[in-house]
């Protein structure tokens, strides 16, 4: 069942001191996105990696987290006081402070195009100083803050996400995390300010189902695949209805410890899987963690990996990824017929 890859491209990671990278590959092209404190640099990954675009960091915080604009002529820093926006010359924009607020925890940056015009808006979360609830910022791409809405949706613990239907526009947020359930409810403007209102119908967005974590979509968002928390099976989906299509259990794998699962001892599904076409989907088994194991006995912390491809229309394996090299851990489906996987110095791509 084995399936030999064709290496299609290798990106080098430009390295540094205390330098961390990461892909986008939600764009036309994907991206790769390295930050080591004195600049974020986006590199385009076609045939080989081309430099973007780079942006002077404000500060050394590598740690913390940064945004782009949609249209690269900024980038959003979360540094130790506050958001930092700054032009690739180095130019700082504007700022805004946030108090005694960790960014590297709790920010959020979102870019939307609204109006006519497709304007510019940025979207800021910040402390409210009250307890049970969570400050947005709207911003135009000047920086000047054109609406600042407090919502009663949970404060500090939770996480709170604006929910956008398919032109973009903002219609409800999303508030999950802490003790409280996850609630989700639409938003109405006034004078310039979000204002919670009624809940989201089920229909209005996405909503996963109750035990299992959304992974990834086909090209037309007509077919999704998602996971059981505890990583024993994945479901196909047809979109919206979630209506299940097609199911791959761990029991569809040989048995641990035999054949393509040599490696495994109590295999689950990992997160790490998604669509490598629309009719290909790649799907990534992982030893469990032995906390008692590490804790106890002073064992490495280590998962052994494997990487299937199978048919999200029925569910069927066609077999598992062997690589020329051992130990491939990272995978980033690409939706384009081809994958990443990531050394510790260097991106590869693949094909089947």
């Amino acid at each position: 069942m084995t399936i030999t890859p064709t290496p299609v491209a290798s990106y080098p990671i430009p390295s540094g001191s205390n330098s961390r990278s990461s892909v986008d590959p939600t764009g036309p092209v994907p991206r790769l996105e390295v930050h080591d404190g004195t600049s974020l640099r986006l590199y385009d990954l076609r045939e080989q990696a081309e430099l973007k675009a780079e942006f002077p960091a404000p500060g050394p915080e590598w740690w913390a987290p940064v945004w782009t604009a949609p249209d690269l002529t900024f980038a959003v820093f979360g540094t130790g006081d506050g958001y930092v926006a700054t032009a690739q010359d180095g130019t700082e924009l504007w700022r805004q402070p946030y108090g005694t607020w960790r960014v590297d925890r709790w920010g959020y940056v979102l870019f939307t195009m609204t109006g006519p015009d497709r304007e510019l808006r940025i979207w800021l979360r910040l402390p409210s100083g009250l307890p049970d609830a969570t400050l947005f910022l709207t911003l135009d791409a000047e920086g000047r803050v054109l609406a600042r809405s407090v919502l009663e949706c949970g404060g500090y613990e939770r996480y709170a996400h604006l929910l956008l239907d398919a032109d973009g526009e903002v219609i409800g947020v999303d508030v999950s995390g802490g003790s409280g359930p996850t609630t989700r409810h639409r938003l109405r403007r006034e004078s310039g300010a979000l204002v919670l209102a009624e809940p989201l119908p089920q229909d209005a967005v996405p909503r996963l189902p109750a035990d299992r974590d959304y992974l990834d979509a086909d090209s037309g968002n007509t077919r999704c695949m998602t996971v059981d928390r505890r990583g024993r099976d994945i479901s196909w989906h047809a979109v919206p209805s979630y209506e299940v299509t097609a199911t791959l259990r761990l029991s569809d794998f040989p048995a641990p410890g035999t054949g393509d699962c040599s490696v495994h001892n109590d295999p689950s599904i990992s997160s790490l899987s998604g669509f490598v076409d629309d009719s290909t989907v790649l799907v990534t088994l992982h030893n469990r963690y032995d906390e008692g194991a590490v804790l106890l006995f002073g064992e490495q912390d280590w998962r052994e990996y494997s990487h299937w491809l199978a048919d999200p229309a029925t569910g069927a394996l066609h077999g598992r990824l062997e690589y020329p090299m051992p130990e491939v851990d990272y995978v980033l489906p690409l939706g384009d017929g081809t994958w990443l996987t990531q050394e510790w110095n260097a991106y590869r791509r693949w094909r089947r």
